[in-house]
């Protein structure tokens, strides 16, 4: 009896320590998305020194990043913690907007964004859903990284009372059988990679009551769609993201 009750506690523990150790990748990874933006924006800072315009642009995107890992990261804690998400009514147009401000849109790469309607609003917690749209664009932009030109485009549409937002590319896509690897933490496909920007995008869709998954963008390339209730009501309120939604 002993014995049961110690393997119970030690199981419990090594849970908990899990936990804690993916909050804190998770919150290392929204640090190294921040100072990557930051790096480059200081290169073209004193790229543009001379230019006082640009130079203030440049420097004002610095201060803007650190301020969007703060809130980020004070979010993901908040999960961690149980807390339920924040619903403030937001603008689709403008959650897709902060997230492609949030990245560094390489010149090969082409951009586009169809929403209809265009006024979408929907309640959620605009600053995890503005990461989740970022950490897509950031994945896809890397998935364009060895071609010679790509494109990353953001489809939005109403569906009976959800709203359903698709973010594709014409890179090299995923594998079959890895569509639904990806979204475990520690799994990357990428060379420096943590594996941790989709686990915490699916745990983000999740605690707003969504759907996160990933298929093929045929003839090449990749999809990654997330459904979301345009308001999942005060009534029905949102279910509570714990730390197990971090660690699935």
């Amino acid at each position: 009896m002993a014995d049961d009750s110690e393997s119970s506690d030690l199981a419990e523990r090594a849970i908990r320590l899990a936990s804690a150790g993916a909050v804190g990748a998770s919150v290392a990874h929204e640090l190294r998305n921040a100072l990557a933006v930051a790096e480059s924006s200081l290169f073209l800072a004193r790229r543009d020194m001379v230019d006082h315009d640009k130079l203030v642009r440049h420097l004002d995107k610095v201060t803007a990043e650190i301020r969007r890992a703060q809130r980020v990261i004070g979010a993901v804690l908040g999960l961690a913690r149980g807390e339920a998400v924040a619903l403030e009514p937001a603008s689709v147009a403008s959650l897709v907007d902060g997230a492609r401000r949030a990245v560094v849109l390489p010149t090969n790469v082409t951009f586009s964004v169809s929403i209809d309607p265009p006024e979408l609003v929907i309640r959620c917690d605009a600053v995890l859903l503005e990461r989740v749209l970022a950490n897509l664009y950031l994945n896809a932009i890397e998935a364009l990284a060895t071609r010679g030109r790509g494109a990353v485009a953001t489809r939005v549409a109403r569906e009976a009372g959800r709203v359903v937002i698709a973010v594709d590319d014409d890179g090299p896509g995923i594998a079959p059988d890895a569509t639904q690897a990806i979204f475990d933490p520690l799994v990357t496909t990428k060379p420096s990679g943590m594996g941790m920007g989709l686990s915490i995008s699916r745990s983000i869709i999740e605690a707003h009551g969504g759907r996160l998954w990933a298929t093929a963008n045929l003839p090449h390339g990749a999809i990654f769609q997330f459904s979301l209730a345009i308001d999942p009501g005060a009534a029905d309120g949102v279910r509570v993201a714990r730390v197990s939604a971090v660690v699935p």
